[in-house]
């Protein structure tokens, strides 16, 4: 799609040149007129959100199969939907897993060893494991802030955009006896365009509710101290479905905020009567699939035109046109079974959105 709009600019600026050529006029386009051009092109960029499931629950039991077994499904599923930039959870950051790794020493460094050595051309927005003194570990830790969001990691393709600036936040409000909980961020610019935007990723708390909602307010309140003017995309497992009381609440509070779900989903509704994205697929099927391999224990799958009970979610600036979303499942039609390695008891959850 980019290829087009660039070929109609340069048919653009041509057209204009010979214009002025058969007026008599002395034209002289030079790169810095075609990048002016096209800086005030629209630009569509794909973005995801991923939870892949903690290596420290690695285990072979029935159809949840170990890290080492499920990473090149996890990379194949990441690669296969041309994902520019993806907010990725339950990334171990620590190095005491490594014989359980293919490469990396980190969960979160073997997922991009995993993406780039199969074709990709992806980075971490950061690699710091802690933010510690010795940002490697978190023995004896002398708090220093390395950007670092733990679990949570934002991988860019490298060919499609570059980064601005990165963060984390620690949220306040934790469950005790629990690793803390974050959020992480980037601002992303567009090679093709120069557009930037803010990209934000989390995990919030699983199961204490009124500790995930605290979190979810911070996330709120962060999100509109770091936006500015850029557009906005908020992703993650937010552990809450459009079916409860916490998603009535907050579902709304996030559109009211400016950035809103990309389906338009509403509070204990599961049909889309005004659907934001022009273009739905899988959208029936809910982004968790608790290890069950038939499709239908986790889908309407019988009314199609229904919205999947997801948690992990995508929202972005309400003035962003969304061309599709995506909740990406391999699995046989014929049988309603998934095929090969289930990556995680998550599906990932994709949309393709136009930038200004």
């Amino acid at each position: 799609m980019l290829k087009g709009r660039t070929n109609r600019l340069a048919r653009g600026v041509a057209a204009v040149a010979a214009l002025a050529v058969a007026a008599g006029l002395t034209v002289t386009v030079g790169p810095a007129d075609r990048a002016a051009a096209a800086a005030k092109m629209p630009v569509d960029v794909r973005v995801a959100s991923y939870n892949v499931t903690n290596v420290s629950l690695d285990k072979a039991q029935g159809e949840f199969r170990p890290w080492r077994e499920r990473r090149d499904a996890v990379v194949a599923n990441i690669l296969g939907e041309g994902v520019d930039v993806v907010g990725v959870q339950e990334l171990n950051p620590s190095r005491v897993y490594k014989s359980r790794l293919v490469a990396g020493k980190t969960q979160f460094q073997d997922l991009l060893k995993g993406l780039n050595s199969h074709g990709g051309w992806y980075a971490l927005t950061n690699s710091k494991s802690y933010n510690c003194k010795k940002a490697r570990t978190q023995y004896k830790c002398v708090k220093v802030d390395r950007g670092s969001s733990h679990s949570d990691r934002i991988y860019y393709n490298k060919r499609t955009l570059s980064m601005v600036s990165q963060g984390a936040y620690q949220y306040r409000a934790q469950r005790s006896g629990t690793s803390p909980a974050h959020l992480g961020w980037a601002v992303l610019s567009s090679l093709a365009t120069g557009s930037q935007f803010l990209f934000v990723t989390t995990h919030l708390e699983p199961k204490d509710e009124s500790v995930r909602a605290a979190q979810w307010d911070e996330l709120i309140a962060k999100v509109n101290s770091l936006r500015g003017t850029l557009p906005v995309v908020v992703t993650g497992d937010f552990n809450t479905h459009k079916m409860s009381s916490l998603g009535a609440r907050f579902i709304p509070a996030m559109k009211a905020n400016g950035y809103g779900d990309v389906l338009n989903q509403q509070p204990y509704v599961t049909k889309i009567d005004q659907p934001r994205a022009r273009n739905v697929v899988n959208g029936w099927i809910s982004s968790v699939n608790k290890l069950q391999r038939d499709v239908r224990d986790f889908s309407y799958w019988n009314e199609q035109f229904r919205a999947g009970n997801s948690i992990d979610w995508i929202f972005a600036s309400n003035e962003l046109p969304v061309v599709e979303y995506k909740t990406v499942v391999n699995y046989d039609p014929s049988s309603w079974k998934l095929t090969g390695v289930i990556p995680s008891n998550h599906n990932m959850v994709r949309a393709t959105l136009t930038l200004p």
